[in-house]
């Protein structure tokens, strides 16, 4: 009998208010830290395209780590969620540590010391470029940079928030020639304006300096040279320091798809998160905890009604 009293007791303790609201708190507390790994530390991102595959595909939801201690060490081939100029983002793959130097080919093969590989419809290298990734504290002088890393030299000037004016000259060897000779070239379909070279990429300065050589006498290939200034007293800029780390992004697919190799090298500040295959399982867990919350919160209300009407006392 005082067995039986025990068990009663027991039972009656379980169903009792305070229990209830005991495990309401802790569901409360549980779904409080589940909202905070949501906003704080993992990030869902849906892929809207199939540059990423085959790791990625379109259409899928990749959750990114954004604490400090996941970005604290990047590596080669981590998956990151970076952030452009414009404020859009992307998830590219890192190819490119600070420091690194690379080349990349006509071909598509791409190669350093920590890496190799070959795009299958590589469609932006028309020819084969070798290039030195900045680190924290590097000075890139302007002279004795080639083309492409004159291109991303302009970057990491908008990344540092330099305003500056570009000047552009025309010369075959040690001879300035009339710029007025590059209005007669055309990129494609399209008539080239003047106005607009100082800023086209690397490509299609060197396709219009191919175009001039073709056409005009002489033996001596002509380049377009670009010199840069501050927008606030006109000095020249001849060198420019690293402030932070820079990393070289790529997507998986070779064509058709915006990376550093047009945007240039990615600093350290804008990439905002990383891929990490262990917090993909975490991140499920705490998704599937969410889409359980609601229904547990209304059983624990019904066990909570039911209790207040149970230890109602009775009426004489």
């Amino acid at each position: 009998m005082a067995s039986l009293k025990r068990i009663v007791k027991k039972l009656q303790r379980k169903s009792s208010k305070s229990h209830v609201m005991f495990l309401g708190f802790v569901v409360i507390l549980f779904f409080g830290v589940a909202m905070a790994l949501r906003y704080y530390a993992f990030e869902p991102l849906r892929l809207n395209d199939g540059t990423m595959y085959p790791k990625f595909h379109e259409h899928e939801i990749v959750w990114m780590c954004k604490l400090p201690l996941c970005l604290e060490k990047l590596n080669v081939n981590d998956f990151v969620w970076a952030e452009l100029r414009n404020e859009e983002s992307m998830i590219r793959k890192i190819v490119g540590m600070p420091g690194d130097k690379i080349s990349i080919s006509n071909k598509g093969r791409f190669k350093s010391k920590r890496t190799s590989f070959r795009w299958k419809e590589e469609n932006i290298f028309i020819e084969s470029r070798a290039f030195r990734i900045p680190q924290k504290g590097d000075t890139l002088w302007h002279n004795k940079l080639n083309d492409i890393e004159e291109d991303y030299f302009l970057s990491i000037l908008s990344d540092q928030g330099e305003d500056f004016y570009i000047q552009t000259s025309l010369w075959q060897g040690e001879k300035e020639m009339p710029l007025e000779k590059i209005g007669a070239c055309k990129l494609g379909n399209r008539q080239v304006s003047l106005q607009e070279v100082s800023t086209l990429p690397w490509q299609d300065r060197y396709l219009l300096e191919l175009q001039i050589f073709r056409r005009e006498s002489g033996t001596q290939p002509y380049k377009i040279k670009r010199n840069f200034y501050r927008a606030s007293d006109s000095t020249s800029i001849e060198y420019v320091v690293a402030n932070e780390d820079y990393y070289f992004l790529v997507c998986e697919q070779g064509a058709h798809c915006p990376d550093s190799r047009e945007l240039g090298y990615f600093p350290k500040s804008r990439i905002l998160g990383i891929y990490k295959a262990s917090s993909k399982k975490a991140t499920k867990n705490t998704r599937n905890f969410l889409l359980t919350t609601q229904s547990t919160r209304n059983f624990l209300f019904k066990k909570l009604k039911f209790n207040e009407q149970t230890l109602k006392p009775a009426e004489h």
